[in-house]
């Protein structure tokens, strides 16, 4: 096996997925380090794909990847090549973050306290190894180098808004259980005239009914956008409004004003609020001081994200490196049946393929 040139695999089920892995794609190819192809599987497959694509078993088996890579839970365990676990967000806000579905041999972690988590639990079951490299997706970051002011104004020519008024990103998760979209709603169509911009960027996953509720409040200063990568619009934005969901910390590395509804972990980072009628003081309170937070934010990330020079992409290619060049993955203990598992991710597979 040539270690300096592998053949990478992005095994993607969500269509957010692509921006996550894209980074790692455009590291190998700069580096011109391996060959990179994508399969796409269950609400992903109806989306563009960034790269030559597979799109059957037997072209994964003939291919035959040194690695693959998933920003989701499983990974078709019967594909050859290293499982990569890379993550599909910072936060640890949902219930569930550190259960083990025993389809990986490495957990590329994003920060301190998920490497320390990880770790531990690496130690206790020995069938899976931990590196820490941060996360791919911020890379773009860091790397373009986004100007406040040029992507702002991009935004409101893009969209038509009003050059004189802030900019408010308003991006929530899409679990029932979780998102704030149903009970903001009344309090940002009230807030939706005059004083702000406002730019609507939904999960992919968010239920229709609500995007709809939304899109009918669109005017010169409204906009629900349709994007799948959310960057962009939180490099021009002045401030962002969330909930659970873990975009709340991609934005923390802007250093800008952060609002969350009933946040469940590390509400310091920005103004928490419980109830819709605190939302129009939130927002009044973060562009009299756009510092408050900054602190801690700055801690927050010290915790969860520390890197800042766009290069997690690099440390995700050399830790995989590293490991098939010194065969640790044959050194781990056998992973756990989860036949049900197993099966579901057949039945995935066997939907996905284009025969």
């Amino acid at each position: 096996m040539n270690h300096t040139h592998l053949k990478y695999l992005f095994f993607v089920t969500k269509p957010y997925s692509f921006s996550i892995l894209e980074p790692i794609q455009d590291s190998i190819s700069e580096t011109k380090s391996g060959a990179v192809k994508w399969f796409s599987a269950s609400s992903a497959a109806n989306f563009s794909c960034p790269g030559d694509q597979l799109t059957s078993n037997k072209e994964v088996i003939n291919y035959n990847p040194d690695a693959v890579l998933v920003p989701g839970n499983v990974v078709p365990h019967f594909w050859p090549g290293l499982k990569v676990q890379v993550f599909h967000g910072l936060d640890e806000e949902v219930k569930g973050f550190y259960n083990i579905t025993g389809f990986f041999d490495l957990y590329c972690t994003t920060g301190p306290v998920m490497t320390e988590k990880f770790s531990a639990i690496a130690m206790k079951k020995r069938h899976f190894l931990v590196k820490e490299t941060g996360w791919p997706k911020l890379d773009p970051v860091f790397k373009k180098a986004w100007d406040f002011g040029n992507q702002k104004n991009q935004l409101i020519k893009q969209y038509n808004l009003n050059p004189e008024l802030a900019v408010i990103l308003y991006a929530p998760t899409f679990p029932p259980k979780y998102t704030s979209a149903p009970d903001l709603l009344d309090a940002i169509k009230n807030l939706k005239s005059g004083k702000y911009n406002w730019i609507i960027k939904f999960h992919s996953l968010m239920d229709e009914s609500i995007r709809e509720r939304y899109k009918k409040l669109e005017s010169n200063n409204f906009r629900v956008v349709d994007e799948l990568d959310i960057l962009p619009f939180m490099a021009g934005s002045d401030i962002m409004i969330t909930d659970t969901s873990s975009v709340a910390y991609e934005f923390l590395h802007f250093n800008r004003p952060l609002i969350t509804y009933q946040a469940i972990a590390r509400r310091e980072k920005g103004i928490d609020i419980q109830d819709p009628s605190e939302l129009s003081s939130a927002i009044e309170r973060s562009l009299i001081d756009l510092d408050e937070f900054s602190g801690n934010r700055e801690n927050c990330l010290k915790d969860i994200h520390p890197y800042s020079d766009g290069n997690s992409s690099n440390r995700v290619l050399k830790g995989i490196g590293e490991i098939l060049a010194n065969g640790l993955q044959n050194d781990l203990k056998q992973k756990p049946q989860n036949i049900i598992r197993k099966y579901q991710i057949r039945k995935i597979i066997a939907k996905s393929q284009v025969l």
